[in-house]
């Protein structure tokens, strides 16, 4: 049976790195690898932006610390944008996709923390939001 990590969080500011590490009223969830796992199997992510700034923006999400074996993983996992409306106008709905990478096989070293971070690169298009599912095998 496969063991998951879920942690969620808030992106202020872009081309900055935010570490996620809440879990909706847990705030501090362990981050450790599941004893017997091997490695990242699927990675499940969310993410959308408040869209109160025009421009666009793509969301990266990076795996490191003790627990990453061959140094840090960056992946695209989305992207968002948004382009002022005409007077009058309603602006276009934010949408929030889900990122899903099967098969991932990231080598990774039980009982050792994972550090997941995410970022917004581009324009700041306002606070994003970000929730990253890791399921170990």
């Amino acid at each position: 049976m496969s063991k998951t990590l879920t942690v969620e969080g808030d992106i202020t500011a872009v081309d900055t790195r935010t570490l996620i590490t809440t879990q909706g009223s847990v705030t501090a969830p362990s981050l450790v690898v599941p004893a017997g796992a091997k490695k990242i199997d699927k990675i499940f992510v969310a993410s959308s932006s408040e869209g109160l700034a025009d421009g666009s923006a793509v969301f990266l999400l990076r795996l490191g610390g003790g627990a990453v074996m061959n140094g840090e993983q960056v992946i695209a996992i989305g992207a968002a944008g948004r382009i002022a409306v005409q007077a009058g106008s309603d602006a276009a709905p934010q949408v929030g996709n889900l990122f899903k990478l099967d098969d991932a096989g990231i080598d990774v070293s039980q009982s050792d923390s994972v550090v997941i971070s995410a970022e917004m690169a581009g324009t700041d298009v306002g606070t994003a939001r970000v929730a990253v599912t890791l399921v170990f095998a």
